[in-house]
């Protein structure tokens, strides 16, 4: 299995010039928080600088909600809490629906970000008043690619790797 410890090779990660900016976008309860935390983590054990601002609203009630993180090789590096408008190099994106925001979308740029995408959207309140909604997961994950480009954005469907490997899609 490629999931096994030590199958895969260490990754060589490149020297941090300046700050590296990722932003964590997604549904309250789909894990933004605690992404944004396992990364503020990571980073801490690898003796860099990091500034996590999390921006939760309405999560606990299944609303949008971002993770802005920053890594720089150093604490000094970082001189803001939130990636800046076109400045991400990494967009998590947990929902389609809020990765497609225009709160998400307008820190993209085409040649820079890259977006990693839970291809399974979460239903929406809309849902519970018309029972005839449909899931724009597809369109909005076209929203993205036409944001970073073809080659900017990766899918899969986290939802169903998480039910394969732990037994329940909550992971």
């Amino acid at each position: 299995s490629p999931f096994e410890l030590g199958a895969l090779p260490e990754p060589v990660l490149p020297a941090l010039k300046q700050a590296w900016g990722i932003v964590v976008a997604g549904v309250g309860g789909t894990g933004v928080i605690t992404i944004g935390q396992l990364l503020d983590m990571a980073t801490h054990m690898e003796g860099k600088g990091i500034v996590t601002q999390d921006a939760a609203g309405l999560a606990q009630k299944g609303g949008a909600t971002w993770s802005h993180v920053l890594i720089g090789a150093t604490q000094d590096d970082i001189r803001t809490t939130r990636v800046g408008m076109a400045a991400a190099d990494l967009i998590i994106g947990c929902d389609p629906i809020v990765t497609a925001n225009k709160e998400t979308v307008l820190r993209m740029r085409e040649g820079r970000t890259h977006v990693a995408l839970n291809s399974h959207g979460t239903p929406t309140a809309a849902f519970v008043k018309d029972a005839l909604w449909q899931n724009p997961a597809e369109q909005c994950a076209a929203d993205v690619a036409r944001a970073v480009g073809p080659s900017g954005l990766g899918m899969f469907d986290a939802d169903a790797v998480a039910s394969e490997l732990m037994g329940d899609a909550l992971y």
